[in-house]
């Protein structure tokens, strides 16, 4: 055994004693090797044990799943590093040179990577304050969707359109974020417009009508409406209307449909922007000029 490895250290390390020494400190350690594999293998299951109660207690706690992903990785990784570390340390290797490596090799991942660091910390913010979870519907600047997932970078949003977006987490925590489903009710604002030569007491009778009409609407004796502008070819009439999130879009659509099924009924014109255009003629017999006047639908300017 003893020229077997000498032999084959001589050949791979152009050294009869490296696997030699290697035999020695194996032999001399056995007994540390074994305490440090047993406590590797107990550790692992203490850190098993402590996901499952981080898990227990975040449950309670109410978090959702990808908060509670995000937070078991995070306890899994740090764990796990430390195990390695005391089981490094058991055998005999110097551990002390580790930690001051793994201090410097984080102090530089850090500074290279400062907007990451941030969209960490951001998403662990996102997670103890919690303004939104996943399922979720929130609005981002122009982006609207539903939150599928919340990591260590990015949170996922799927779009109405089915469109995932991966939005930095540091966006999420310096700019404004509109959590639409955490209120059980919305208010929808309406805009309708009228011709001046309309009888707008009317319209606005019409209009409570099919609000009243509309059993989704909760504050039907309540609604506000009325004039809010005069425009360049349109009187406007606004009305604010309160419904349940769940119900914002369908009784948009069906108030918009059913309000132009009763302007046609009555008569309420809904104006559209137009351009006069003036045509004028020369009489070749007197060089008189003749005008006529001509309509067509366009932007509202004359010629």
């Amino acid at each position: 055994m003893y020229e077997f490895l000498a032999t084959a250290s001589q050949l791979l390390f152009k050294d009869a004693n490296v696997l030699l020494k290697l035999r020695e400190w194996f032999l001399s350690q056995a007994g540390n090797i074994l305490l440090a594999l047993i406590i590797f293998v107990i550790g692992r299951y203490i850190i098993r044990w402590v996901k499952n109660f981080a898990v227990r207690v975040m449950t309670r706690a109410n978090y959702d799943s990808a908060a509670m992903s995000f937070v078991t990785q995070i306890i899994n990784y740090l764990l796990l590093i430390g195990l390695i570390l005391i089981c490094l340390n058991q055998i005999g290797v110097p551990t002390t040179s580790f930690v001051a490596a793994f201090g410097a090799f984080g102090l530089g991942i850090g500074l290279a990577l400062q907007n990451n660091m941030s969209n960490l910390a951001s998403g662990l913010l996102i997670l103890i304050f919690k303004p939104f979870r996943a399922g979720h519907v929130i609005q981002v600047g122009d982006v609207v969707g539903s939150v599928t997932a919340i990591q260590f970078m990015y949170t996922i949003i799927i779009t109405k359109d089915q469109k995932q977006i991966y939005i930095p987490n540091s966006l999420l925590t310096s700019q404004n974020v509109t959590n639409i489903t955490n209120t059980k009710v919305r208010v929808i604002p309406f805009v309708f417009d009228i011709g001046y030569n309309n009888d707008h007491h009317e319209a606005i009778k019409i209009l409570k009508n099919v609000f009243a009409n509309d059993k989704r609407i909760l504050d039907v004796k309540n609604l506000e409406i009325g004039i809010s502008e005069f425009g360049d070819n349109s009187v406007k009439i606004s009305a604010f209307a309160r419904v349940k999130t769940n119900d914002y879009l369908t009784v948009k659509y069906s108030i918009m449909s059913d309000v132009k099924d009763a302007f046609d009924k009555y008569g309420i014109d809904i104006p559209y922007p137009q351009r006069v255009v003036y045509v004028q003629n020369v009489d070749t017999s007197t060089g008189e000029l003749k005008g006529t006047k001509k309509k067509a639908t366009a932007t509202n300017m004359d010629i």
